[in-house]
C-alpha cells in the first residue's frame, strides 16, 4: 500500500461525480454527508475504486423510481464507519453472508453478463488491507441495501501543522 492522508469528503465528492457523468441521463440524488476534512490514511487508487465499485452497485441495483445513494461517515472507537446507502432492490437474509465472495451474484444479477461479480470481493479485500472491516444491511428485497466499512482515522502527532488532503 502507498498510504497517504487523504480527506474522505474531497474523494466521496470525485467518486459522485464521476458517477454522476455515468449515470447521466437517470434520475438519480447523490448525498454526501462525509464532514469536511475527514482524513484518513489510505491507498489512493484502492480507496478510489472502493468507492467507484459501492457507489456503481448502488446505482446499478437502484429501481427506477426514487433512486437516491447517501454516504455517511462517524467516528466509532477507533475507526471511522462509513456507509454507503441506497434504495435498490435490497438483499434476502440468505444472500447476505455471500455478497463478499468471489463470483457470487444475487439472485436478480446472475444474468448480467457485463458483471463478474467480483466488485465486493475486491471491496473486501482493500478494506481489510487497511485494516478494517465491511459488511451490508438490508430489510428484505424492495428495501435498499447499506455497505458499511471501516477505516483507521488519521492521528496527527504531535509538532505536525498541515497535511495534503489530495
Amino acid at each position: 500500500l502507498e498510504l497517504r492522508d487523504i480527506d474522505l469528503s474531497i474523494q466521496i465528492h470525485d467518486s459522485l461525480d464521476l458517477q454522476r457523468t455515468l449515470s447521466e441521463g437517470k434520475d438519480i440524488v447523490f448525498e454526501n454527508n462525509i464532514p469536511a476534512e475527514t482524513i484518513v490514511q489510505v491507498d489512493l487508487l484502492q480507496i478510489r475504486e472502493l468507492f467507484n465499485n459501492l457507489i456503481s452497485n448502488a446505482v446499478k441495483y437502484s429501481q427506477e423510481d426514487e433512486v437516491k445513494i447517501t454516504i455517511d461517515a462517524k467516528e466509532m472507537d477507533d475507526f471511522i464507519v462509513i456507509s454507503v446507502k441506497d434504495t435498490g432492490m435490497g438483499l434476502d437474509s440468505d444472500q447476505i453472508p455471500h455478497v463478499f465472495e468471489e463470483f457470487y451474484k444475487a439472485d436478480y444479477s446472475r444474468h448480467d453478463l457485463q458483471s463478474t461479480g467480483l466488485g465486493l470481493s475486491i471491496c473486501k479485500r482493500i478494506v481489510e488491507k487497511h485494516g478494517g472491516r465491511i459488511w451490508v444491511e438490508s430489510q428484505g428485497k424492495g428495501k435498499g441495501s447499506t455497505f458499511f466499512f471501516t477505516l483507521k482515522p488519521y492521528k496527527r502527532t504531535s509538532g505536525e501543522e498541515n497535511i495534503n488532503t489530495n
